[in-house]
């Protein structure tokens, strides 16, 4: 199993490199991971025909493996697929801003190859997978891309509709992970990338600090939007925050001010994004579903509306309420319904494991 996030700039690098009339590129990412404890395993990174690494994959040790590994695919200009193994050791291990040493096994593939659909869902934030039929190194490469929704983007051959179902499956667990898939053509390795949430705080005050302070824990980014005018019908500053976002924002209205939260709240639902939350007692939360219905509002869309928002933890101070509401975050980032452990009868993670599984 190989966990990772995603490399934010990467997208939009890989989009102009693969330009009309861009020369080769190719994608290098890891596979397989042994060892490198404190390491998420999470780089995706582009090598153009200059030879030039875009992004960032186990520091100067592994950029130098991913470019000698590279140079016969840009040479051949052939679409086959390559691997290489990173291993860091000894001295090496703090050169490289690691905790401890290990192996990885990258796998190289022509970015022209994979569907553009790959680079324009991750621009996005949106979680994307990728399906790759791989028997070794030498043979055609070519992906699919496949969306949470089972959009399918690229063909397979021979076909694996085992490793659409798969990828869908990975990307609803909430975190980004490799599976290893067997058929009788051979092995199938599905990839899939989530996003971590982003947060768009619409309010001020001590708990915008104590979110702020949860979120950097959790290595995710937050936003904060002030109070909308009152001469200003369009809200720019919350639209450039959801846009930043994208499909992976966290919609979190602080703000009981029926001029604010109800319009923050139909942007948000307009904006279709994955976790809308909104702060208040059971009577502020009635009166404010009650302003949403008269501005047209269905049923179904305030039901996504998280209220009261956060878990039930029993805390009262900021840092409390903070750490309620990113639980609740995480909890509907990962489709997990925050029970205690002990009443889950499954495997505590809940993760496939690394071992290849029948297709």
């Amino acid at each position: 199993m190989v966990e990772r996030s995603v490399t934010d700039s990467l997208p939009e690098v890989a989009s102009r490199l693969l330009a009309p009339g861009a020369a080769g590129t190719v994608t290098a990412r890891v596979v397989d991971i042994q060892g490198f404890s404190t390491w998420a395993g999470d780089e995706l990174v582009v090598v153009d025909s200059d030879g030039v690494l875009h992004g960032s994959l186990l520091g100067s040790v592994g950029a130098a493996q991913v470019l000698a590994a590279s140079r016969p695919l840009l040479a051949s200009g052939h679409p086959e697929l390559a691997s290489a193994v990173v291993e860091v050791h000894g001295e090496a291990v703090a050169e490289a801003g690691l905790s401890c040493g290990g192996r990885a096994e990258l796998l190289l593939q022509p970015t022209d190859t994979i569907p553009p659909a790959l680079w324009e869902l991750l621009a996005g934030r949106s979680p994307a997978a990728l399906a790759t039929r791989v028997s070794g190194t030498g043979r055609a490469a070519a992906s699919q891309v496949v969306a949470p929704d089972g959009r399918v983007w690229g063909s397979l051959e021979p076909p694996a509709p085992a490793a659409v179902a798969e990828a869908v499956r990975l990307l609803e667990a909430g975190h980004s992970a490799t599976r290893r898939l067997t058929d009788e053509a051979g092995e199938v390795l599905v990839e899939a990338w989530v996003p971590s949430p982003r947060l768009v705080v619409v309010g001020s005050g001590e708990l915008v600090d104590a979110l702020a302070a949860q979120g950097r824990l959790l290595g995710w980014e937050l936003r904060a939007v002030e109070d909308r005018p009152a001469d200003d019908r369009h809200w720019p500053a919350l639209g450039e925050a959801l846009s930043w976002a994208g499909a992976s924002a966290a919609l979190v209205v602080l703000s009981h001010d029926p001029h604010v939260d109800v319009p923050a709240l139909a942007a948000g639902l307009d904006a279709g994004i994955a976790y809308l939350g909104a702060m208040g007692s059971r009577r502020t939360q009635s009166r404010r579903l009650e302003r949403l219905a008269a501005d047209g509002r269905r049923d179904e869309e305030i039901d996504r509306i998280h209220r009261p928002i956060g878990l039930d933890l029993g805390g009262r101070s900021a840092p409390e309420v903070a750490l309620a509401i990113c639980a609740e975050v995480l909890a509907c980032h990962c489709g997990r319904d925050a029970r205690p452990l002990r009443e889950h009868t499954g495997p505590i993670n809940d993760r496939p494991s690394a071992e290849p599984a029948p297709a």
